[in-house]
């Protein structure tokens, strides 16, 4: 399913927002990582295989170095359940491994974004960067 869903919805930075419902994604067939994430889990729901959202982080270089520090992107996949968790990169049609950094497991987005939390004050630009180090 994660293998088809890849093949027929394009990666569109600025496709979709948080709060664009994954029909739309489908019809537009583009759209970001937490779309092809609910789009896999409505997919794998659909036929009974029970699945969660995870939330986290992408360490964006393969092959780094011992120790390097590089700006993480936030990413989200899917589990599923088939005896055990097996967990899948739709957006880019690969196992999760090392380099998927969880922050949570949920149904949906909403239960876990990447980041949330409380602005006090006037800001017009916010900026936040999350750096991950690759140690083993």
């Amino acid at each position: 399913m994660c293998e088809y869903l890849h093949s027929e919805v394009m990666y569109v930075p600025g496709a979709t927002t948080v709060h664009t419902a994954a029909t739309e994604a489908w019809e537009a067939r583009s759209g970001v990582c937490q779309d092809f994430a609910q789009l896999a889990l409505g997919a794998l729901r659909s036929v009974g295989i029970p699945a969660r959202y995870v939330s986290g982080y992408l360490h964006p270089k393969r092959d780094a170095e011992i120790g390097e520090t590089v700006a993480g992107e936030s990413h989200a996949w899917v589990e599923w359940w088939t005896g055990e968790w097996t967990g899948f990169d739709p957006t880019n049609d690969r196992e999760v491994g090392d380099h998927h950094v969880i922050v949570g497991r949920a149904r949906e987005y909403r239960d876990v974004p990447p980041l949330s939390g409380v602005v006090a004050g006037a800001t017009d630009n916010l900026d936040v960067t999350v750096k991950v180090t690759q140690i083993a």
